[in-house]
């Protein structure tokens, strides 16, 4: 179900499966930039964006990510994303244990050329990109608890 002010997928040229993904440079939980095309290399990029740090339905994603942590850290990189500041970011990471790097989009520049903003939060898309920096797949029907599974099979 869609919330007004949340982000969905919205598919154009740049964003779509094929396409060169959209390069950007971005603070993580610890403030340290993170520019996607340095990750790019022997293994895929996975960013997952989710609406709010926090919230019932983010953190039982997120959670579901570091449970199948094991078998996701060997296929990808994987990033989450959300509008949330540094300091929510970094509390979200140590609170729930996240064995993966978080990314401040406060500005919501990285949603936007995904195609995912929203007024007040980015949508539940995850994008995973390919060694080559081409995105290989949308996934846009997230099941939170299962999230990782759902990874794990489009990689």
């Amino acid at each position: 179900m869609w919330i007004p002010g949340f982000g969905r997928y919205s598919p154009r040229e740049g964003n779509r499966v094929g396409d060169p993904a959209p390069d950007f440079t971005l603070p993580d939980q610890d403030g340290n930039e993170v520019t996607l095309s340095e990750q790019l290399g022997e293994k895929p990029v996975v960013l997952v964006f989710y609406p709010i740090a926090g919230s019932p339905v983010c953190t039982k994603q997120m959670c579901s990510l570091r449970d199948g942590w094991a078998e996701l850290m060997g296929k990808a990189n994987v990033f989450g994303l959300s509008y949330d500041g540094v300091e929510s970011l970094k509390k979200f990471k140590q609170d729930h244990k996240l064995p993966f790097t978080l990314i401040s989009d406060s500005d919501k520049k990285a949603a936007k050329a995904f195609g995912v903003a929203g007024t007040f939060a980015a949508a539940r898309v995850t994008v995973i990109i390919g060694t080559d920096g081409k995105i290989k797949k949308v996934i846009d029907g997230i099941k939170a608890g299962d999230h990782a599974k759902q990874i794990l099979e489009a990689l």
